[in-house]
């Protein structure tokens, strides 16, 4: 799919969260864990105070669970990744995904119940708060046992993180669930398990490890890291490293705006010769005596 797409043969469906979601981290789940998934992540900030995760080391290896469901609010997260470290403890990184649409926030009625009719204990339908609840709660379901006693035994260690195509953190929806957070007075002393990384970092990590890898015992993995490059290209999900000096110099015109006579072929003024202005109380500028208009 991803070849189909950077040939232009999904255009109706390359604005989708959910295609840009499996194209990445289907690729991660096929190559090294190091080799992808958690440089990615160690591209990542605090939601708390932008410092970067400092658990990801010593990973030896990732499940990958796309779209679960939580058993309690019903959310479908993107992915949930379950990391084994060489000492065999676990962690479980809850991956949200976004690529044109914001949070998809639910109106959640005061008096909601569950399936037992109890009352329902919702963040507020924040979709962060509610995913971060559900996440350090264990409300989400998992098949595969094996995945599912890896995911209890990591109870400590559980993140969220919550990825978009902006430049910068997107302090507007950050800040919108930790207002949530701390109305329902919902693990305080948890905020630092809540991250932020963008799409565009990833062209930065295929970069890296292309540089540092030279693929001798596996040569077609670089061909994944390579067609998701182009695929990011493709989507705009590029760094943006300053504007280059221009080649040619740019001669300016004598006038910017408009003429005080009209060209042949040119119905509008085009240029004002500026002599003739002069500073105006109320207004920008006006006509000297020998103008009889006012120009604002």
């Amino acid at each position: 799919m991803t070849i189909a797409e950077i040939h232009g043969k999904l255009s109706p469906y390359e604005h989708m969260e959910d295609l840009l979601s499996s194209d990445v981290f289907s690729t991660f789940k096929y190559l090294d864990v190091n080799n992808g998934l958690i440089p990615f992540l160690k591209k990542a900030t605090s939601f708390k105070d932008n410092a970067p995760p400092d658990f990801l080391d010593d990973i030896v290896e990732a499940d990958y669970i796309f779209w679960p469901r939580t058993t309690y609010l019903n959310r479908e997260p993107d992915v949930l990744i379950i990391l084994t470290k060489k000492d065999q403890s676990t962690m479980a990184i809850l991956i949200e995904a976004k690529y044109h649409s914001g949070k998809s926030n639910t109106h959640r009625e005061k008096d909601a119940t569950d399936k037992e009719n109890n009352p329902l204990e919702h963040l507020d339908g924040d979709q962060l708060a509610e995913l971060f609840k559900e996440l350090q709660d264990g409300n989400v379901y998992i098949g595969d046992p094996i995945i599912r006693d890896k995911y209890i035994r990591s109870a400590d260690n559980r993140y969220l993180f919550f990825v978009t195509a902006h430049y910068a953190s997107p302090r507007h929806d950050i800040e919108e669930t930790f207002k949530v957070l701390r109305t329902k007075q919902y693990f305080n002393q948890n905020y630092q398990r809540l991250f932020w990384v963008n799409w565009i970092s990833i062209i930065g990590v295929i970069d890296e490890v292309n540089s540092r890898e030279t693929w001798k015992s596996a040569p077609t993995m670089r061909y994944l890291l390579e067609d998701l490059k182009a695929l990011l290209q493709r989507k705009g999900l590029v760094p943006f490293n300053g504007f280059t000096t221009p080649q040619k110099k740019i001669s300016l015109p004598k006038f910017l705006f408009w003429e005080e006579v009209e060209k042949v072929d040119q119905p509008l003024f085009s240029e004002i010769d500026t002599s003739k202005l002069t500073k105006a109380e109320k207004y920008f500028w006006r006509g000297n005596k020998e103008w009889q208009s006012e120009m604002k």
